[in-house]
């Protein structure tokens, strides 16, 4: 992208197209949601819709895999966005809490 933005046409449909031929697309547009984190009470771990039954080992681990997944995936999109902006757009924008809220600032 250049930085005085005469090029935004296209490379926002390349990068969408990018990111949506990867899988990627809801990333951008925030409607992939994060897992919540577990809630640990005396050693026992609960997901916090249900937080009087208790995980069981493999629970924890398919809930831990999906949250690794989505910050991977968050990861993915930041380092494409990164890669085709100047380094004075990057300091613009690279604090920003999701992907979603970087593009929107782009």
């Amino acid at each position: 992208l250049e930085d005085n933005g005469s090029n935004w046409l296209t490379y926002k449909e390349r990068l969408i197209w990018t990111l949506t031929h990867q899988g990627l697309e809801r990333h951008l547009y925030g409607t992939a949601q994060k897992l919540e984190e577990l809630l640990e009470v005396d050693g026992k771990w609960f997901n916090k819709e249900e937080p009087t039954k208790p995980l069981s080992r493999k629970e924890i681990r398919e809930h831990e895999t999906k949250i690794d997944i989505f910050v991977q995936k968050e990861a993915t999109v930041r380092c494409i966005i990164y890669e085709t902006i100047s380094q004075y757009t990057f300091l613009r924008i690279f604090k920003e809490e999701t992907s979603a809220k970087l593009w929107i600032k782009l």
